[in-house]
């Protein structure tokens, strides 16, 4: 008799098991069986007015789903990284965070056991709480967002390739009869003459951006073997699996050269190496060429989130690179205290449309309005000045995004192409283990502060200034790095079938 009970308890404890796993596991049971919790996640962007109000209206929306709100909160860009830093040191608990290889570091807070680990062996959070998610990604996707086999962050999922070039306002090409420069321009030095003849007749518009952490330099586009901010570096072509210091290189002297020479000339703003907020320059139209990393439809994009129309010029090949995996991507706290709700929050996010277009596009009606709905073809609403984020590359799945009339309604199919045609790098997937050059590392960053914005905006004597930098960074310990990269890197290359 008593060993019946026992097997009735036993059935009973396992159906009730049962019963919580498929709760938490799919969206499908009864939101009202899932204890009420308050999520926080934190995001880079321009600060929008109605922020709040489409915050209320994403709670609206999932509670009933998931039973639970979020506190959304958006840092502008040049404050994000060390807001960041700063509540991650201190241990806030909060649930969800925005990471990148160029913000908020991905690999640096892995290192420290910052992030939650989100497919670890024996406990694989992302197939439970995330499996649509996991399925859109891919699994080459996400071994390239990998460090050591394990995912610590969710990308984006867009494109997966990257290029450089510039953008250029169109009002002011047509103004001045400037067309020509879009098959003239092959380089950095071909735009002297046009940014003279703006300089000359628009005293109020920069002619060329550049700022501390966005400028020329990226016409450049070495493939970062450890951080953006460390000079450690592949050249982006497959031709060398040499790892080299970017300052040490000729390409590197020259393009600071010319930057140099527009920075006399009076075409860079004279305060840029102290300026990194370039996107309120843009949206004031202060600036006539930006460079930008490029993609189909990027000067659409930027014509729609800073109110001017653009147009882009391509300058290098399209690559696929370990950056494009880990070069945006939502992270949960490692100290969340409700990580599994977390996940399930990014599941939803990652894969509802009207939650998805939501948080990128605002309200129907006020923010933007449908021009074909069956199509997803929308135009900019009567408030649309005070929510256009244009950060549909950071939030989330761009494949169920609306598309603005403006754009290439082939966008999607275009993205495809591209991803196809870019040149796969031989590092793709290669994530440095900084873990026994971490000194060296932090000491080559502060260098890298010191001299950087000066040099890539032009506010220094490149001749005087490049020399310094060097013998710094290897007072730093650049070599060093170098050696311990030049190692892992060979044994990846090994271990992947990868020339040598």
């Amino acid at each position: 008799m008593k060993l019946k009970k026992f097997f009735v308890v036993m059935l009973i404890l396992a159906f009730a098991l049962t019963s919580v796993i498929g709760i938490v596991s799919g969206f499908a049971a009864s939101s009202s069986k899932l204890p009420y919790v308050k999520l926080t996640w934190y995001v880079i962007g321009t600060p929008q007015k109605d922020w709040d109000l489409i915050n209320q209206k994403v709670n609206e929306y999932i509670k009933p789903k998931l039973n639970a709100e979020i506190k959304m909160t958006m840092f502008d860009w040049g404050e994000y990284n060390d807001r960041m830093q700063t509540k991650i040191a201190a241990g806030e608990p909060f649930d969800i965070c925005f990471t990148a290889i160029w913000t908020n570091n991905y690999r640096t807070n892995v290192a420290k056991g910052a992030f939650l680990p989100l497919n670890k062996p024996g406990n694989d959070l992302l197939s439970k709480y995330a499996p649509k998610t996991k399925k859109l990604l891919g699994d080459d996707f996400i071994k390239g967002a990998s460090i050591n086999g394990i995912l610590y962050a969710i990308p984006a999922n867009k494109e997966k390739a990257h290029n450089w070039g510039f953008i250029v306002r169109m009002d002011l090409v047509k103004k001045y009869k400037l067309q020509d420069m879009f098959k003239k321009v092959k380089k950095l030095e071909d735009l002297e003459p046009y940014l003279k003849v703006i300089k000359q007749k628009e005293p109020g518009v920069y002619p060329l951006g550049a700022y501390a952490g966005e400028s020329p330099r990226f016409l450049l586009d070495w493939d970062k073997v450890v951080d953006d901010d460390v000079p450690v570096s592949l050249y982006p072509n497959n031709k060398s699996t040499k790892i080299v210091n970017e300052l040490e290189q000729p390409n590197t002297k020259a393009l600071f050269k010319t930057v140099r020479k527009y920075y006399l000339a009076g075409y860079i703003r004279k305060d840029a190496a102290q300026v990194t907020d370039w996107m309120s320059d843009l949206k004031a139209g202060k600036v006539f060429v930006m460079p930008q990393s490029l993609k189909p439809g990027k000067d659409a994009e930027m014509s729609i989130s800073t109110g001017y129309e653009w147009k882009q010029i391509d300058i290098t090949p399209p690559v696929m690179s370990t950056r494009e995996s880990i070069g945006s991507m939502q992270a949960i706290n490692a100290k969340s205290k409700n990580p599994e709700r977390a996940l399930m929050f990014l599941e939803l996010f990652n894969t509802d449309k009207y939650l998805n277009n939501l948080v990128n596009f605002g309200i129907e009606g006020q923010h933007y309005v449908f021009k074909d709905k069956k199509k997803g073809i929308i135009a900019p609403g009567p408030k649309a000045k005070d929510y256009s984020p244009g950060l549909g590359w950071m939030f989330g799945n761009q494949f169920i995004n609306y598309i603005y009339e403006n754009e290439d309604p082939n966008k999607w199919k275009n993205f495809e192409e591209y991803n196809k045609k870019a040149l796969p790098l031989l590092s793709l997937g290669f994530n440095f283990d900084d873990s026994k050059v971490k000194t060296q590392v932090a000491a080559c960053k502060s260098v890298w502060k010191q001299y950087i914005p000066l040099l890539e905006t032009g506010s220094v004597d490149p001749d005087k200034y490049i020399p310094q930098a060097i013998q710094k960074f290897k007072q730093a310990g650049v070599d060093i790095i170098i050696k311990e990269a030049q190692k892992q890197y060979d044994e990846f290359l090994k271990k992947t079938g990868r020339k040598k």
